[in-house]
């Protein structure tokens, strides 16, 4: 069954975007329709940590506090942690990515500043991406507007951290680096676990994985010995389960339609 055949069948959502990076070939579906962001949104803000420390010199050992007013819920682990706690952006990044940590995540945004995670964005062309407010902090539906994105506006950030050119290539590759500690389902690609034919060792994927409800997306890097690429998948309108379920088995046909 071709993928987009495929995807006619399942039940929800879906925007895609992915391109091969040697070939420039590209498989898109609805690649440009607005999707509530949940988590991905935190790698427009990692990327905008990394300009100011790239570009203004802000030192990634600079220690912010995190108080008892900032510990929110879901992902992570700060919330369950003493207030009163230094930590600096380094290890707050660390949190953001790997185990996906809500409290970390509004910290940064605090230091930071929405104004200029939106200004990085527009600069690489992302135009369809918005932070508009911390995580965790008004319920997405009462809120007239919530965090929002597209496949392809996540596949293009992804493609300028493969290549560099999102800042400057020591920055991007550290990124992608803690990128590739992200904890958690990968759909964008087959995995060891999903294949008996694939070594742990052969596949490395950088991604970041967003969730709701109703909601599941995977973003990122694929390098393996066939074949790199980047790729967005983000669906929602259907139990987070089925979605899950759903986005592997797009992901496990991406690599064929990308060759």
């Amino acid at each position: 069954m071709q993928l987009q055949e495929l995807i006619g069948t399942l039940v929800g959502r879906y925007g895609i975007y992915a391109k091969n990076l040697t070939t420039q070939k590209t498989f898109i579906f609805h690649g440009d329709e607005i999707f509530p962001s949940a988590s991905v949104i935190k790698v427009p803000i990692l990327i905008e940590l990394y300009r100011q420390v790239e570009e203004s010199h802000l030192s990634l050992d600079h220690v912010l506090v995190m108080r008892q007013e900032d510990q929110v819920g879901g992902s992570g682990v700060l919330k369950d942690l003493t207030p009163s706690t230094e930590y600096c952006l380094r290890d707050l990044a660390t949190l953001m990515v790997t185990v996906s940590d809500n409290t970390a995540t509004n910290l940064l945004i605090d230091h930071l500043g929405v104004d200029k995670i939106n200004a990085t964005l527009r600069h690489l062309g992302a135009e369809k991406t918005e932070l508009v407010r911390k995580l965790q902090r008004v319920p997405a539906e009462t809120h007239s507007r919530i965090n929002h994105t597209c496949a392809y506006d996540m596949a293009l950030l992804m493609d300028k951290l493969a290549t560099g050119t999102a800042i400057s290539l020591a920055v991007s590759e550290e990124m992608v680096s803690l990128l590739s500690r992200c904890q958690g389902p990968v759909s964008i690609a087959k995995t060891p676990s999903d294949s008996p034919f694939i070594g742990k060792n052969d596949v490395i994927i950088a991604h970041k994985i967003g969730s709701l409800s109703n909601a599941c997306h995977d973003v990122g890097i694929v390098y393996s010995p066939q074949i790199n690429y980047v790729a967005a998948i983000l669906s929602e309108g259907a139990p987070y389960s089925t979605l899950l379920t759903n986005t592997k088995r797009i992901g496990s046909h991406l690599a064929r339609a990308l060759h």
